[in-house]
């Protein structure tokens, strides 16, 4: 919501000051998606406000519910008639995790995700993400299931080529007198921008930063990720060791497996070999995700074969966690968010 824009016409409306703290509250703390639902504010007013201020900037167009359950991807429309996609994945059993997308489309176009292939429309305002936030609130609110307990943006787009968007909606999010979360539930994942790393440390030292990595060795990572061309894996590698020695915090390395690409015993000596340049294995979580269908010549390796490479990468001394798939049934896993 764009509090600063209500501000305005309530001054230019000689509206007291303090209806902005009330709706603030009902918006971002109870999770109001219309005028209606805010009864603490004289009938009156509330008609005047649905004619000047939405209170959300993206509008629910679409929303799919997994056959598990245990996930819910919205589409969302823009005021330009642009769409992106939300993802609520059941991730704990008494929360739920909310995917962020930051941008229309993606400019880094790896050849394996649905959002890359549409290439970059434009960057989303701070509202823009944050409201994904409040409208999938509202939804889990209406339906009296339990709230989200964690943020991840890595939905559509490259979170770091949006930097300045992507750090008011954060701290929009751990605002205490805003939505609240705090900042250790917050997680940001990027492709490898190595100066959105380094800011990102400056600015947010308690939240959580994921790595798509997929590959240790460039020339590879350089066809899966397209963005390591500008940020070789030696850069990245640089910029991760600076964001552990300041912060002190864990590295969650996303690593997407595909049957004979990067599945082999000679890739898992090889990221084993790399995360030590960087740092300790303590400082590291690899998050294995086995590929998820988005059309092209990849195959997602057997569920044998994706136990073996977690094995022998644990073997190693680095955590391993395997992505549970949620949401495949409706495009909603990684890497299929379209925005149709």
């Amino acid at each position: 919501m764009d509090l600063k824009k209500l501000s305005i016409f309530l001054k230019e409306n000689d509206i007291p000051a303090f209806r902005l703290n009330q709706v603030r509250d009902a918006v971002y703390k109870n999770f109001a998606a219309s005028w209606d639902e805010i009864p603490v504010l004289p009938a009156a007013l509330r008609d005047r406000l649905k004619h000047g201020i939405h209170i959300h900037s993206v509008e629910p167009v679409e929303t799919q519910i997994s056959k598990k359950k245990d996930a819910i991807k919205f589409c969302f429309e823009l005021k330009d008639g642009l769409k992106i996609e939300s993802v609520l994945l059941k991730l704990m059993s008494e929360k739920w995790s909310l995917c962020v997308s930051t941008q229309v489309g993606c400019p880094v176009r790896c050849p394996f995700c649905a959002t890359g292939k549409k290439g970059l429309k434009r960057n989303l305002s701070p509202d823009e993400i944050s409201d994904q936030f409040l409208a999938a609130a509202h939804y889990l609110k209406t339906r009296g299931s339990q709230k989200i307990g964690s943020v991840i943006l890595m939905g559509m787009g490259e979170p770091f080529l949006n930097y300045d968007s992507v750090a008011e909606a954060m701290r929009t999010m751990a605002d205490p007198e805003l939505i609240g979360l705090g900042q250790r539930h917050i997680s940001v994942s990027t492709a490898g921008h190595v100066p959105g790393i380094r800011r990102f440390a400056k600015d947010f030292p308690q939240c959580n930063l994921a790595i798509s990595l997929h590959a240790a060795e460039d020339a590879l990572r350089t066809d899966l990720v397209p963005l390591n061309r500008t940020y070789p894996l030696p850069q990245l590698a640089k910029a991760l060791k600076d964001y552990i020695f300041s912060t002190k915090r864990r590295v969650f390395i996303e690593y997407v497996l595909f049957e004979g690409v990067n599945n082999s015993r000679s890739q898992v000596a090889r990221l084993n070999a790399w995360l030590r340049t960087v740092a300790a294995p303590k400082y590291f979580v690899v998050n294995i995700i086995p590929y998820n269908r988005t059309g092209g010549p990849y195959r997602a390796p057997t569920r044998e074969r994706v136990k073996l490479f977690a094995e022998l990468l644990e073997a190693t001394g680095i955590e391993v966690t395997i992505r549970k798939s949620m949401g495949e049934d409706i495009e909603g896993a990684c890497g299929q968010l379209a925005g149709k």
